[in-house]
């Protein structure tokens, strides 16, 4: 097994067990499958977990955060998966004049899983590519987070829900106490900040917390 840029997380992904299953079902009868759901929901965090369960032999994980251009989604890839590098019509280490071939080429023939992080914001270019690669790699199978759906036919999305409220106040406790050993938290005060409806400001007071891994956008 081979993972390229997937994380070792620090500490345990919380009331996910479900949700990371429901993706590998669908990764098994589709060829794309988005994650999709509000920022800080949990999404990047998922797809780790998933990347490194993957039935595949080889996944590669690229973050699309940076990337703020629709025709630059194909360029980034390249270069995080290192096509080019060492190949005919290289240029100074970065990849060749189609990112597409390059990406192709070190994705192989073989069992691959592709995922693609925080495609939000480049919908178009993420959509664009992920359809190129699948009409040229029959064993292919790509993951990709995004607050919307990348809308193609070969794609299943699935929504994250939002955490049970005991799973919410187990990581937002842990978090407080990561950033401050000691701390004491009133149960029902913690309760009410995680309650339904309240999710935004739950995750906002999670992702406060210094020093403590976040779940991801």
């Amino acid at each position: 097994m081979v993972r390229h840029g997937v994380p070792h997380e620090p500490n345990p992904l919380l009331g996910r067990e479900e949700d990371i299953a429901a993706v590998e079902h669908l990764l098994r009868s589709f060829r794309a499958v988005t994650v999709v759901g509000s920022g800080g929901l949990g999404k990047t965090r998922l797809a780790h977990a998933v990347s490194r369960r993957a039935e595949q032999r080889v996944v590669h994980f690229v973050p699309l955060v940076g990337v703020t251009a629709d025709e630059d989604v194909a360029a980034e890839v390249a270069s995080a998966l290192g096509a080019g590098e060492g190949r005919h019509g290289a240029v100074s280490g970065h990849a060749s004049a189609d990112p597409v071939s390059g990406i192709l080429g070190v994705l192989g023939s073989g069992p691959t899983l592709l995922a693609l992080d925080n495609c939000e914001h480049v919908i178009r270019g993420a959509a664009g590519l992920v359809q190129a690669l699948l009409s040229a790699s029959k064993d292919l199978r790509v993951l990709a987070t995004s607050r919307a759906p990348l809308g193609l036919t070969s794609e299943a999305v699935y929504a994250l829900p939002e955490l049970g409220l005991d799973t919410s106040v187990e990581l937002l406790t842990q978090r407080a106490r990561a950033a401050r050993p000691g701390v004491q938290l009133p149960p029902d005060a913690v309760g009410g900040l995680c309650r339904p409806g309240t999710g935004d400001r739950c995750r906002g007071h999670v992702q406060a917390q210094p020093g403590a891994a976040g779940r991801g956008a």
